[in-house]
């Protein structure tokens, strides 16, 4: 058994690095003592009647003793070793007299103390079947028998003891560091599941719910543990118990993954709509091993869409254009009205568009000059523009408004717009300011013929000329009022560049005027007014003027009415006084339409109040508008 030439199993350095990897992989080395290892040495000793045995394993730079029993030592260096020449063999090295082999003459264990002079020792190896050791008896005697069979044999078989040893520490290993990766994948678990926003449930592949996430509990209020196993059927609807157990049996027999909307009790006791989901998680053999399950609350989101549904219904039954476009103008989306106003045929056609494609060319100017530019300053604009017809070139009359569409982070992300079509208003707008061009013509003319009468009477009267001039004078006064008092399109509104409220007080009480006397006396405070204030303001006091001739201070041949301005702060007062009149005994049982017409006028166009104090000598009217708004 004894051999010079050594076997190579252990010689290339790839085998080398191989066997040093799986030594160190095992993690015996300066491990600690284990009975197992000294029983196992106990027993080599003993067999083979050696006063010295080791289990000895070879490092890169030492050997080190996992058991040893008569050397009194734990480790060596390599130069020491005589294991490292035993892990060359294929089984093992029994060396008769260490002091007659060139391998271990040298050797200092055997030149100085502990003087060694036999050695026995059968390799230890790993569980891939690399040498990593050997289980040795040493003795002070040479022995030139070497072993007997019989004890060469139990040796070997102690050193696959020690292989199995070393395999099943390998296995215990395993399953250790199994172990912790599995607590540390649960703890993970555990921790992804309490930081979802989700409930979080799992199941034994019958169903059997073990797992709740904190939001379950949470959002359900049930206490923990409550709900396991076939506990949480009963926080469903009612209405939903049936449909979502017949799903979950669905999936727990065929392995189809389970997705369903069911309504959650609430800790509130409302019932929410909730999507429920679960996966089956399997082995390696396509065996359900468990399944993995989330409750997602949708209520907000369904009552979102809800309300999406309705918007889009909206918007897709408006008789407005509805368009909405990104941010670089392209549309986005055109309802159906907006498609036929213009002439597309769907929304493929829309979506090659872009903002510009829609208006005829002066209104592109004016998007490109003035509304856009107002959009990215003031965030909106509107305003009469022209649309342009895709089919027929046809210019479109339209209310056309503008804004920007923003995500929920305030960043704006396109452009939208509700424009109506203005041709029937138009149209509408025409037919009636000819009505009111033929009727103001009828008027005038009626206004003529009387003055033509007069003029004829004064002819055939001589006494009558003086009151037939003031009279036709009074009558192209009230020609001219008219002219203020009825209405207007923007084009036939009379021009009022450069007037004032009292200068058109003037203007519209100059008819009533008696013999050259004033019967309205205008003072006070003055300020310009626009063509929309002054059209208010002329039907307010032409109305009470046309009163104040039929039952107040004009009514009498002495009553008179002073008509005063005054500027207080940002607020203008006009107050109308008349006297001379018929004494008032009490207000009024009820107001007339025109009073009321007035009132009305004055809030909605002037956002002014209007006052009327029946005082015994006179009606008093007093009116507040702010002066910005009289500039309109």
């Amino acid at each position: 058994m004894t051999s010079e030439r050594p076997d190579d199993s252990a010689g290339s350095a790839s085998v080398e690095a191989a066997r040093l990897a799986e030594l160190r992989a095992l993690h015996i080395l300066d491990s600690g003592q284990e009975a197992a290892y000294d029983d196992l040495i106990q027993i080599a000793a003993r067999i083979c009647d050696a006063p010295m045995a080791l289990v000895s394993f070879v490092d890169e730079a030492r050997q080190w003793f996992k058991a040893e029993l008569g050397l009194g030592c734990c480790e060596t260096s390599l130069d020491r070793s005589i294991c490292a020449h035993a892990i060359r063999e294929k089984e093992l090295l029994v060396v008769p007299d260490l002091t007659a082999d060139r391998r271990t003459r040298e050797n200092p264990l055997v030149v100085d103390d502990p003087h060694i002079r036999f050695y026995a020792g059968a390799v230890i190896r790993g569980p891939s079947g690399l040498p990593l050791g050997s289980l040795c008896v040493i003795d002070h005697e040479p022995r030139p028998q070497g072993l007997t069979s019989a004890q060469a044999e139990t040796l070997c078989a102690l050193a696959r003891q020690i292989s199995a040893l070393l395999a099943f520490r390998q296995t215990l290993d395993t399953v250790s560091a199994r172990e912790t990766e599995l607590e540390a994948s649960e703890r993970r678990f555990r921790v992804m599941t309490s930081a979802m926003p989700q409930m979080v449930w799992t199941t034994l592949p019958d169903g059997f719910h073990d797992y709740y996430n904190d939001r379950w509990y949470e959002f359900t209020g049930v206490p923990y543990g409550s709900t396991d196993g076939a506990g949480w059927n009963g926080v469903f609807h009612p209405d939903d118990q049936e449909k979502a157990w017949s799903r979950w049996r669905h999936s727990l027999a065929t392995g189809e993954p389970y997705e369903i909307e069911y309504r959650l009790r609430h800790h509130s006791g409302a019932y929410r709509w909730t999507l429920g989901r679960a996966m089956p998680i399997r082995d390696a053999e396509g065996r359900i091993e468990r399944w993995f399950g989330t409750c997602t609350d949708i209520d907000d989101l369904k009552r979102v869409e809800s309300e999406a549904r309705k918007l889009a219904a909206v918007v897709e039954t408006s008789k407005d254009f509805i368009g909405v476009t990104d941010r670089e103008g392209r549309i986005v989306h055109l309802n159906e009205a907006a498609l036929q106003l213009v002439g597309l045929p769907d929304l493929d056609a829309a979506r090659r568009t872009e903002i510009p494609d829609y208006f005829m060319p002066a209104s592109a100017r004016i998007l490109d000059d003035v509304v856009l530019p107002a959009v990215r300053r003031s965030g909106w604009w509107e305003g009469e523009l022209a649309f342009r017809h895709f089919g027929t070139g046809e210019a479109i009359a339209v209310l056309y408004n503008i804004f920007p569409v923003r995500d929920a982070d305030g960043n704006e992300v396109g452009y939208a717009t509700v424009t109506r079509d203005l041709r029937e208003r138009k149209r509408a707008e025409e037919a009636r300011d000819l009505l009111i061009r033929e009727l103001s013509h009828r008027i005038k003319n009626i206004f003529a013929v009387v003055g033509g009468i007069a003029a004829l009477t004064a002819r055939s009267d001589p006494q009558a000329k003086p009151f037939v001039e003031a009279f036709r004078e009074r009558l192209g006064a009230l020609a001219q009022a008219h002219e203020y008092v009825r209405p207007h399109s923007p084009e036939s509104a009379p021009t009022v560049e450069g007037q004032t409220l009292l200068g058109l007080m003037r203007l519209i009480m100059a008819a009533y005027e008696q013999e050259g006397r004033e019967r309205v006396v205008i003072s006070g405070d003055d300020v310009p007014v626009g063509e929309r204030s002054a059209t208010a303001l002329a039907l307010i006091m032409h109305e009470q003027a046309t009163n104040a001739v039929k039952y107040g201070g004009l009514s009498t041949e002495a009553g008179m009415v002073s008509l005063t301005g005054r500027i207080e702060g940002d607020t203008y007062h006009l107050t109308w006084a008349e006297a001379g009149g018929p004494a008032i005994a009490h207000s009024p049982t009820r107001r007339g339409f025109g009073t009321v017409l007035a009132e009305r006028s004055v809030a909605g166009q002037l956002d002014g109040s209007l006052e009327h104090e029946w005082a015994p000598d006179g009606l008093v009217m007093r009116l507040r508008v702010p002066v910005a708004n009289l500039r309109h």
